[in-house]
Parts: structure tokens; C-alpha cells; sequence
């Protein structure tokens, strides 16, 4: 399954689609309780979804689950949290047989329902059908997401090993997101690290060497910028953005430009420089191929 921000960004589902979320459950989550009755007499009209309502207690469970469901289509931040509570809710259809064009049909249904409540409440034509996009796209989204676990199904059936293989999948997965909650608590400690390395070497240039330790601060404040860029890059990757190596050959050159102002004065021997700079060069062409494979993704 791709992650949620190329989901979002297949359906061109932006950020004021997001905000636009909010004006809709403004005007339809005070009607959860009439869609969800309507919802409920809808699935009763055909006999394969109503024998999964043989007693109150489904019917009540449905309406609970579907009141719960359509309050977070407009309240929920659209990351990997949500990916994943869709995620599921499909592969929960998938688990009681429920065919997929029901599901398409389901989803059908709620559309037309919103629709209507929509086109009843907003006159400016312009906003209503800025609105309508919004909530085609979410819907859009939400259905595809669930949808996705009837193909996985499918795919699962193939491999005899199917329970080794969740497992470690599962597994592999759990294992990433702590090495990436890992990588998060380093980049932290090695910030704080930067910090007080520039620290240390602004008290260089004031009680020693001026220029010295102005050049020390500034390379270390270049390591500290770049610091802050791969905090910010990894949260946005926790979050369900694309991972940047791009950031990482950055902080590499930007350590090398430190090492390289530090030791023009340090008088070291022309070979250990030369040296440096070749490392430099090297790793900025490194840093061009990067940027232009990322760049063409």
C-alpha cells in the first residue's frame, strides 16, 4: 500500500482540501444520526448486506461504526493514523465476506446523501462546488483505502506462507517506525550536542583567538541549520512524507565546509587539505545526483 501523502497527492487532495473538511462537518456532522438511519434502511434494500443485521444489537453496533466513521472524514488529519484506521475497517469487510461492490455501492450512498445536504445548505455557487470537490476527494480516498484490502486479499491467497509472511511483514514494519522514532531521538541529542559546540566556540572567540572562533561559530552554525532541516525532514517522514537522503549529503557537505574553514587555520600540512577538499568535491557531486534523482521523482 503506497503511504498517505502519495495517496493525497494521486487525488490531489491538498491542504485546503483539508480545511475545506471543516465547513463540511460543520454542516453535516449534525446529521450523522439522520444519514446514519438512511444509510442503515439503504443497506436493508438488498438482501446480501441485510443478513448482516439479524438482531438490534447489528444494528445499533452499524450505526455506531458508521457515526464514528463519518466523524472522522471530517475531523481527522489526513496522515498515516487515519491510513491506517481505514486500512482497518477494510480488511474487517474483507473478514465477513462482504464483496467489494458493496462497499462501492455503500460509499455511493453516503456521497448522494452529503451531496444533497450540501447543495441544500451553501447558495454561493462558487464555494458549493469548491465544497463538493473537497468532498468527492475524501470520499474518493476513504473508498479506495478500503477497497485496497480486497486486493491484498487476492494477493495473499497466492503465498502458502501467508501467516510467516504477516507476521514478518508486521514485524518489519513495528521495527522501522522504532528505528525512525530511534533516528528521531538521535538527530535530538546531536542538536543539542551542535548547540553547545556552537557555544563553546562563540566562548573561544571571545576569550581567545576573535577570528578563529568567528569562523569555528559559523561553520558550526551551518551544522546547526542543517540540524534543524533533518528534525524537520524526519518528522515529516514520521508523519507520512518522503524520506530525503538529500538532506543527509547536505549536512555531510556543510561538516566538510567546517572542517575545511577550521583547518585553514590550523596550518595543516597542504596534503591532509587537498585532501579535504577532494572529499568535498566528491561529495558535491554526490549531492547533484541526488537532487536530480529526487527532483525527477
Amino acid at each position: 500500500m503506497e503511504s498517505i501523502s502519495d495517496i493525497r497527492s494521486q487525488f490531489e487532495f491538498t491542504d485546503q482540501d483539508q480545511e475545506n473538511l471543516r465547513l463540511l462537518g460543520e454542516i453535516l456532522l449534525p446529521m450523522a444520526d439522520q444519514f446514519a438511519d438512511e444509510f442503515y434502511d439503504f443497506l436493508m434494500q438488498h438482501p446480501k448486506t441485510a443478513e448482516y443485521f439479524k438482531t438490534e444489537q447489528a444494528v445499533a453496533r452499524r450505526k455506531e461504526t458508521f457515526n464514528s466513521w463519518f466523524n472522522d472524514l471530517f475531523t481527522s488529519q489526513y496522515d498515516n493514523r487515519y491510513l491506517l484506521r481505514l486500512q482497518k475497517i477494510g480488511k474487517v469487510h474483507v473478514k465477513i465476506g462482504l464483496e467489494s461492490y458493496h462497499v462501492n455501492a455503500a460509499m455511493s450512498c453516503v456521497r448522494e446523501l452529503c451531496r444533497r445536504q450540501v447543495a441544500a445548505q451553501i447558495n454561493d455557487g462558487v464555494l458549493k462546488e469548491d465544497i463538493l470537490i473537497t468532498l468527492h476527494r475524501a470520499l474518493d480516498i476513504n473508498l479506495s483505502i478500503m477497497t485496497s484490502s480486497y486486493q491484498e486479499e487476492k494477493l495473499r491467497k497466492v503465498f502458502v506462507s501467508h501467516k510467516a509472511e504477516e507476521y514478518l511483514v508486521h514485524l518489519a514494519e513495528r521495527l522501522l517506525h522504532g528505528l525512525n522514532l530511534f533516528l528521531l531521538l538521535g538527530l535530538l541529542v546531536l542538536a543539542i550536542g551542535v548547540v553547545s559546540l556552537l557555544g563553546h566556540d562563540i566562548y573561544k572567540a571571545v576569550t581567545s583567538n576573535l577570528e578563529y572562533g568567528v569562523i569555528r561559530a559559523l561553520g558550526s552554525l551551518l551544522v546547526l541549520w542543517m540540524m534543524i532541516e533533518l528534525l524537520h525532514t524526519e518528522i515529516g517522514h514520521l508523519r507520512g512524507g518522503k524520506f530525503r537522503v538529500r538532506i543527509f549529503v547536505e549536512l555531510a557537505l556543510v561538516a566538510f565546509i567546517r572542517k575545511i574553514f577550521v583547518a585553514s587555520f590550523e596550518h595543516k600540512e597542504p596534503t591532509s587539505f587537498m585532501l579535504l577538499v577532494g572529499a568535498l568535491f566528491i561529495l558535491g557531486i554526490v549531492y547533484f545526483l541526488v537532487a536530480k534523482v529526487e527532483s525527477k521523482n
